[in-house]
């Protein structure tokens, strides 16, 4: 314990984020301390919907917390936002729609 103001504040002990992964099951990695760590998907409009409803889910069954959730959704919603101001950027300019986003949509 360390003193700050006159009052007692309790250390909390933490471990660092980057521990190497060393097991791989089920598409979660164990890290050495035995903690998970996510495997990322490739992005596709498929593997982005999923995510959310999984992300819905564990809300539902309070697996996870809702700051949490709404981390998810915001970045969701901005992956969607960009995508779609490429759409109107090749409509606009009357270009093809760019591959990536092609891939992005249709990629399974």
């Amino acid at each position: 314990m360390s003193k700050s103001n006159g009052k007692a504040v309790q250390q909390t002990n933490r471990k660092p984020a980057n521990v190497p992964a060393t097991r791989k099951r089920n598409g979660v990695a164990r890290a050495a301390g035995g903690e998970a760590v996510q495997v990322l998907r490739p992005l596709t409009a498929s593997s982005l919907k999923d995510v959310l409803w999984e992300t819905l889910i564990d809300l539902k069954h309070e697996n996870i917390l809702p700051n949490r959730a709404d981390a998810i959704a915001a970045q969701s919603r901005e992956i969607l936002r960009t995508v779609k101001i490429q759409l109107q950027v090749a409509g606009q300019s009357k270009r093809q729609v760019p591959t990536e986003i092609i891939e992005f949509s249709e990629r399974r």
